[in-house]
């Protein structure tokens, strides 16, 4: 049987070289070859930003099960929630450094502190909680069979030089994983909720103004990115390396995900209906009015954010009943699309139908956005850049007992 291994690393590697064309442009010309613009600044790179860190939320959650908890059992399943966090907040990084109009200064937040801006304490604490995951992830990389008597060591002796140092180190890790999942789980916490506070605060955006955004935020970043870790995990534990994890592992991480994606509907339910139904808003009901023209905005909420995160968590909740990994698997894509849903439309609903700032005179303004080729190349490589990473990763390391892994 032929490997497709090496054809879908290709596939991938021709979307990065024409990834690295769009970099080209976009370094030499600036943000003038996007679509972007002053009325609506942020665009299909904030989006894939923001859902990339949303589908890595799993991570603070099985850190907090593994080492705060002391729920061992899902170990194996955590190590694989680091990696899916880790890639993540890196691709946010990447998209960030491109969406930047001035990437050289990158380091800028760091050093010259802004404690009043909420995007300044989101920053903070993604550079932080992404070391937090890089020293989580060590373990996992140490851990390898190429620093325990490989037969490399003959052909490269620096391996066996640092082996001893690779176990010292993760040692250490290991001794400080409570604090490390402690660090990591407040961290993660802040900012998710404070990228939903970034847009809570916006009184001249009526679509976003809503108070409940932090904890939408929070709950959405679980609710998809737990039910991608199911998925993957199905993939990696059962069809890669079966045996590492139990069947009840699976179900469990399914009833915890139909169960945080039953909360987040409530919840956005409720807000839909402070925000629409409850007030009497009239912006809100023009800026809804704009977008349904140009856009299907509440077909999108409707059907992307209730009807099916719904039906989806109820599946989900009952996965020991239904006992169908096919069907289940099917059904959590819905929470993680759902989770991408809610990043695109708070991204684009309150910019492009946006009110003017004129306390005496609001206006209600229509405005346009639409990605241009160098967006849809930048956007391709970091998406290709995840699935490289991930797909090295999970052929490669190991996740279980590293013993399980010499015989690759």
């Amino acid at each position: 049987m032929v490997d497709p291994f090496p054809y879908w690393m290709a596939f991938l590697a021709c979307l990065v070289i024409f990834g690295l064309i769009g970099v080209f442009f976009l370094f030499r010309d600036g943000l003038q070859v996007t679509g972007l613009s002053n009325r609506v600044p942020w665009g299909l790179w904030i989006s894939i930003d923001l859902s990339s860190i949303a589908l890595g939320g799993s991570a603070f959650v099985f850190g907090a099960m593994v080492y705060i908890l002391q729920m061992k059992k899902y170990e194996a399943v955590g190590k694989l929630a680091v990696l899916l966090g880790f890639l993540g907040y890196s691709s946010a990084g990447l998209i960030l450094l491109m969406d930047l109009g001035q990437p050289l200064r990158f380091w800028h937040p760091v050093i010259f502190w802004q404690p009043h801006s909420l995007l300044w304490e989101v920053t903070m604490c993604v550079v932080l909680y992404l070391t937090v995951l890089v020293i989580e992830l060590l373990p996992i990389l140490l851990e390898h069979p190429i620093f325990d008597e490989h037969p490399l060591w003959k052909e490269f002796p620096f391996i066996a030089k640092i082996a001893p140092y690779t176990k010292t180190i993760t040692h250490y890790v290991h001794k400080f994983g409570l604090g490390l999942a402690i660090l990591g789980m407040t961290l993660s916490l802040l900012h998710q909720a404070s990228l939903g506070a970034t847009y809570a605060v916006l009184y001249g955006r009526g679509i976003w103004f809503n108070q409940s955004a932090p904890t939408q935020f929070v709950f959405s970043a679980m609710s998809g990115g737990i039910s991608l870790l199911f998925i993957l995990s199905i993939f990696v534990f059962r069809v890669m390396r079966p045996g590492i994890v139990k069947d009840e592992i699976f179900y469990n991480i399914a009833r915890l995900a139909g169960a945080v994606t039953l909360l987040l509907t409530y919840l956005k339910v409720w807000d839909w209906a402070v925000s629409n139904y409850y007030s009497f808003n009239e912006q809100i009901t023009l800026q809804t009015e704009l977008l349904n023209k140009i856009a299907p905005y509440s077909l999108s909420f409707w059907l992307g954010q209730a009807l099916f995160p719904a039906i989806a968590g109820g599946v989900l909740l009952n996965a020991k009943k239904i006992k169908n990994f096919k069907i289940l698997m099917a059904v959590a894509v819905l929470p993680v699309v759902s989770t991408i849903i809610t990043r695109w439309n708070y991204n684009f609903s309150g910019l492009i139908g946006s009110t003017t700032y004129d306390p005496y005179t609001p206006i209600v303004r229509l405005n346009s956005y639409t990605p241009t080729w160098v967006e849809f190349a930048v956007g391709g490589l970091v998406i290709s850049y995840w699935l490289i990473a991930f797909s090295l990763a999970t052929r490669y390391l190991p996740f279980g007992n590293p013993e399980e892994h010499k015989s690759h």
